[in-house]
């Protein structure tokens, strides 16, 4: 009995402990079905790191580079026309003709007048050609000899002029050698003065004391080495000293001889001979004053050279004027040939603007004029428009002008040719901003092949002007501004978590987080507004497309 109730007391209790395991599962199960019920439902994407682009988009009208009014340069009536509308011509090709009859007699009574002209022009030129030629060497022979005239008047005078001026240097050298030489001959003379006599005593006695104390010495270096005190080398040196003293006092001493001597028969003679000579060298140059007469007689007759050539020369001159006037007469004649040759050149190219021509290549955009009408200059009769240079004409904001360049690479649609994109460039940025509007204009070319795009045609310009790779993308429609800063919901654990961020680049559907978000996060985009932080929310994430 007790066995049973022992063992009926272990199954209540394992029972027991089996059904309190299963209630707090049970209640574990039921709060989180509660927790579950009460987060909020949220919808989430990732934040990734990628590239955004800040693109500027333009509206504006194609144009054509190349549209022209086709303008006559002459009036005249219209015999014919080779285009219409919507044709395509080359440049230069014919497009109206206008009536010629009046221009062609022009140009006919203009050639009459070349041929007139010319056959005077012959005439004066035959009698003109008879004493051209010979008056025309004896001109240039007369002015060849005045220019070997004058030549040699000009050698004559240097010539003059550079021997005056020698034998008169060599006048003036003569005479101071012979003062020189006399000069010399009275200190030969006169012999050795007193200062030379009382200079030589003293040098004596100078020489004298210097080897007195040079002897001193040397005696004195004498005992110190035979003591044993000094070298050999010190004794040579003193020694030498000594004997450089004894021969400068021999030098001095006879000097001095030489002074009181006096001078020699000898040097007399020699100085008395340099005289005579120098006075002989001096009559020589006087003598040659004689060339210097000589030198100006041979500029006289050069002189009358001269005058002798112009004479010749006016002479000759004065035989060429008959040919002078003809030659006159002759280039009259030939002034009137190039005035008949432009009037008919005027004329031809008269006859030649009646042919009304295309200045460009292109397509004919309107047709002003029909045969048997009238034309005149100002007024058009065609205008051609080249399509294969077009250009869209784009109008930018004036916070928008400093953010685009010329070259700028730009991606063009056409709304009326909706399924291709175009490419192109800026080319011209207008730096004028108009007043009322606060815009400035651009031109971007358009690059157009297959003709394709049309003059007047409206058009759309996307230009990348900012592009920044790597950073950290989220969808904008996830920022929030709260108190003037921007903040984002992210979920962490279920638990909505407010961050502040700071936001860079924007674009229509995604933005740049500086700071606050890292990549791989889960960004609340929809339901951020209701939540505060904290939170528990629901999750489920949105496609990336979605998102952007």
């Amino acid at each position: 009995m007790k066995r049973y109730f022992a063992a009926a007391l272990v199954v209540a209790l394992a029972t027991l402990t089996v059904l309190s395991g299963c209630g707090r599962r049970t209640q574990e199960v039921a709060q989180a079905a509660a927790d579950e019920k009460q987060a909020t439902p949220v919808l989430v994407t990732t934040a990734v790191r990628g590239s955004i682009e800040d693109i500027l988009e333009l509206t504006g009208t194609a144009q054509a580079a190349d549209e022209v009014d086709v303008v006559p340069e002459v009036a005249g009536k219209v015999t014919a026309v080779y285009a219409d509308v919507g044709d395509y011509v080359h440049r230069g090709q014919t497009l109206v003709r206008l009536d010629t009859e009046l221009a062609s007699a022009q140009q006919g009574q203009a050639a009459a007048g070349v041929a007139a002209a010319q056959a005077r022009l012959a005439q004066a030129q035959e009698a003109t050609g008879l004493t051209d030629e010979q008056t025309r060497v004896a001109v240039r022979q007369a002015e060849v000899g005045l220019q070997a005239a004058r030549e040699q008047l000009s050698k004559a005078r240097t010539g003059a002029k550079l021997r005056a001026s020698t034998v008169e240097s060599n006048i003036e050298q003569a005479r101071n050698a012979v003062k020189s030489a006399e000069a010399r001959l009275r200190d030969v003379e006169a012999g050795a003065r007193e200062q030379q006599r009382r200079q030589a005593e003293a040098q004596v006695a100078q020489a004298k004391s210097a080897l007195d104390l040079a002897k001193q010495t040397y005696e004195r270096h004498q005992h110190l080495f035979d003591a044993g005190v000094i070298a050999q080398q010190q004794l040579d040196q003193v020694r030498t000293q000594y004997e450089v003293a004894q021969a400068q006092y021999e030098q001095a001493v006879q000097a001095q001889s030489l002074v009181e001597e006096g001078a020699r028969t000898e040097e007399v003679r020699l100085a008395e001979l340099g005289v005579q000579q120098a006075k002989e060298g001096l009559r020589l140059a006087e003598a040659a004053r004689d060339q210097v007469e000589i030198a100006k007689r041979d500029v006289a007759a050069a002189e009358q050279a001269v005058r002798l050539a112009e004479e010749q020369l006016n002479a000759a001159r004065a035989n060429r004027q008959q040919v002078a006037l003809r030659e006159r007469d002759a280039q009259a004649a030939a002034a009137a040939v190039g005035q008949a040759a432009s009037a008919m050149e005027l004329a031809s190219v008269q006859v030649s603007k009646h042919s009304v021509t295309a200045p460009i290549s292109g397509t004919v955009a309107s047709r002003y004029v029909e045969p048997g009408e009238g034309a005149s200059p100002g007024f058009p009769v065609f205008t051609i428009v080249n399509n294969d240079l077009i250009y869209l004409e784009v109008s930018v904001s004036e916070d928008d002008l400093e953010r685009l360049y010329v070259g700028q690479q730009a991606a063009i649609t056409i709304d009326a040719v909706p399924d291709e994109e175009f490419y192109g460039e800026i080319y011209a940025l207008n730096p004028a901003v108009r007043r009322e509007s606060r815009t400035g204009s651009a031109r971007i070319s358009i690059s157009n092949p297959g003709g394709k795009v049309r003059a007047g045609m409206f058009g759309r310009a996307r230009i990348v002007v900012e592009r920044r790779d790597e950073v950290v993308l989220i969808a904008r429609e996830a920022i929030l501004p709260q108190d003037g800063k921007d903040v984002v919901y992210v979920v962490e654990g279920g638990i909505a978590r407010k961050r502040e961020v700071e936001v860079g680049m924007q674009r229509e559907t995604q933005c740049e987080i500086v700071s606050g978000i890292e990549e791989g996060e889960q960004v609340i985009v929809t339901g951020q507004t209701l939540l505060k932080p904290g939170q528990r929310v629901k999750a489920q994430a949105v496609r990336r497309g979605d998102a952007q």
